[in-house]
């Protein structure tokens, strides 16, 4: 790989493309909204993780190929913008009822799949750089995969192609890291990866706001609503300080951590925007409705851990760091179980808990700031 990889530009067109991302999370999101006696039946998990898992990975297939051969020329962009019809669609049909248009939906997500297949065709077709040529291969394969599986499943009763669909998703979920050596040899350009999924947490934080919205109306508004914006604004901080001042850009790398990581970041962040609502609710099953916060939670805290490795060498994790991070959210956990069942107590809990977590990361970088004397200007605070 080369020494140094320049910033790429974030188009307009791609920003563009992430509006359509806003609705699409919106309707993910709206798959776990809904209880049965109390708590979020499996099959409705098992919906909205697959679906959200659809709809990033289309993302991050996009974002890869723009980020290494993205021109901004007219059939890039054509291409972006019928993608952006197709994910409308396949977003309305987003259902628990997968019996009543999954036909449809597969046909689609086919569709879909065979036009970022085609991007790659194009550019295999104008590259001349044998280098290029094979990691191209690799997208081939993945694509390929996922275009065929799918189709094969519109084929096939419903009660097999349920199945053929799910192994699909699956398999074409990891096998990105099965060609790793062969996409390690055409760089991927990391600072802008990183700003452009950055971008897509920030579409799911505003998700985040428009659920705290709700309860900051005359009729609803609270210490709660107050409490809410607090976890929502220390998460986005700590969020923010870890990607925008500890993560080293200049690194060489593939970025497949940085990746992965991010769909648990999604998740966690959507299973909290549902929990606050689900707080609220007077049917709800008080232990489920904790134990699904603290889930999300640790989903959202352990991927930003995870892209420790990327970090500038003066703010690598540290073991006291660490262990102060998890003995806050074991305190928190505990408490909030034992106190389950007064929502209002679960919120005092959890928003202290967030605020402790966001300080003690303010003050760990504050503290290797000064150790290594980074001439990084802080903005922190």
């Amino acid at each position: 790989m080369t020494s140094l990889i320049h910033h790429k530009r974030v188009e307009f067109t791609e920003l563009f493309y992430d509006l359509v991302f806003v609705y699409a999370i919106s309707k993910t999101t709206g798959l776990i909204h809904h209880l049965h006696d109390g708590v979020l039946s499996p099959l409705a998990f098992i919906t909205f993780v697959t679906c959200l898992i659809v709809l990033v990975n289309t993302w991050m297939l996009q974002t890869m190929f723009t980020n290494r051969y993205g021109k901004n020329s007219l059939f890039n962009m054509l291409t972006m913008f019928v993608d952006m019809g197709l994910l409308m669609l396949l977003s309305n049909m987003f259902t628990l009822n997968w019996q009543s248009n999954f036909y449809f939906f597969a046909w689609v997500l086919g569709i879909l799949s065979l036009s970022l297949l085609l991007q790659y065709v194009v550019q295999y077709r104008q590259s001349t750089k044998p280098e290029d040529k094979e990691m191209i291969k690799g997208f081939f394969y993945i694509l390929g995969t996922r275009s065929g599986g799918v189709f094969l499943s519109t084929l096939l009763p419903y009660d097999i192609a349920i199945w053929v669909y799910f192994a699909t998703i699956a398999i074409s979920f990891v096998m990105p890291l099965f060609f790793s050596k062969s996409m390690n040899r055409v760089p991927i350009n990391f600072p802008h990866l990183v700003e452009r999924i950055s971008l897509l947490v920030i579409i799911t934080f505003g998700e985040m706001i428009m659920g705290v919205a709700n309860f900051f109306t005359p009729e609803t508004i609270s210490i709660n609503s107050v409490c809410y914006l607090i976890m929502v604004v220390s998460l986005f901080i700590f969020y923010f300080g870890e990607f925008d001042h500890a993560l080293d850009e200049s690194k060489e790398t593939l970025g497949m951590r940085l990746i992965y990581s991010h769909y648990l970041i999604f998740t966690g962040l959507l299973m909290m925007t549902v929990s606050m609502t689900f707080l609220s609710e007077h049917e709800v099953n008080h232990l489920f409705a904790v134990s699904f916060l603290y889930s999300g939670l640790f989903l959202f805290l352990i991927a930003v851990l995870l892209n420790g490795s990327y970090n500038k060498p003066a703010y690598q994790w540290t073991k006291d760091y660490l262990l102060q991070t998890a003995t806050l959210f074991a305190v928190g956990l505990v408490a909030s179980l034992i106190f389950a069942s007064s929502n209002h107590l679960v919120v005092y809990i959890t928003t202290v808990v967030i605020f402790f977590i966001w300080l003690t990361f303010i003050r760990f970088y504050l503290k290797q700031h000064r150790l290594s004397k980074d001439p990084h200007d802080i903005h922190l605070i």
